[in-house]
Formats: C-alpha cells, structure tokens, sequence
C-alpha cells in the first residue's frame, strides 16, 4: 500500500472540490438566482438562494481544513513520522490509516478523547430512541413511527 498516493489522490479530489464550491461562490447572488430583483415585496423569496450559499460557505470551510489536515500529513510523511500516533508514539493501525489518511491518533487513543466529548444539553432533553424505550408508539399517519 503506497500512502503517498492515497494522500496525493485525497489531496486532488479536495482541491477538486473546493475550486468548485468557489466557482459557485464567486456568482453574484442576483445572477445566481431566478428571481427577477434581489428588491422583491418579501424578504423570504431569497430565503433558499442565502441558505444554500451559507451552507456552501460551510462545507468550504470544512474542505479546506480537511485539505490542511492532508497537507500535514504529507509532510508527517516525508519527515518519516506519518502512521505514528501523535498522543501514544505507536504505530496507527494500516486499516485505519487506509479508512482516514489523514489521521493523526491510533485507535485507542482516538477511542480515549471522544470519551471525554461531552454532548450539548439540548441533545440530553429527549431522544425518539427513549421514547421508545418506554414502550410509547409513535403514530404517524396511521403507522408506528419505528415500522
């Protein structure tokens, strides 16, 4: 298994993406949309149009950290320190180096920081999966939600 390639071939299909996500990004919203003025009787008819911008901006930003994370791993890998864990020094494991090229951190360790993420309060409220555990059924249009 050759990890340059899988960085280099990761590498093409970000940069791929992110200068498509910009070619969109560089239309003007007006001749991006249908509408005929940007100056319309309601503030909702560019609702969707903004929405859909604000999520390319998103995903952008998550394309090009991304490519950074590959960036450092290309020079983890000339430097001879690609596939060792950051946290541990030990070796990151082929099959997870083959899943996330980019990685930093071996199984395990990977493992012992998600235990510490600590999920939002609002997620703690209530879940459909509890709902169900209480043996509450669910109607949805005459079906049970869980069908």
């Amino acid at each position: 298994m050759d990890y340059q390639d899988n960085l280099m071939q990761r590498k093409a299909e970000i940069e791929q993406v992110i200068k498509q996500k910009r070619d969109e990004l560089i239309i003007p919203l007006g001749e991006w949309s249908d509408e005929l003025s940007l100056y319309d009787q309601h503030p909702a008819d560019i609702a969707s149009e903004v929405t859909q911008r604000e999520t390319n901006l998103g995903i952008l930003e998550m394309l090009e950290y991304e490519l950074e994370k590959v960036n450092d791993a290309l020079s983890r890998l000339q430097n001879g320190q690609y596939g060792v864990c950051e946290a541990c020094g030990q070796k990151i494991e082929p099959a997870r180096l083959e899943r996330l090229v980019n990685t930093t951190l071996c199984t395990n360790c990977a493992r012992s920081q998600q235990k510490g993420f600590k999920r939002p309060a609002e997620e703690g409220v209530i879940a459909a999966g509890q709902m169900s555990d209480l043996g509450e059924g669910i109607q949805i249009a005459g079906y049970e939600f869980y069908e």
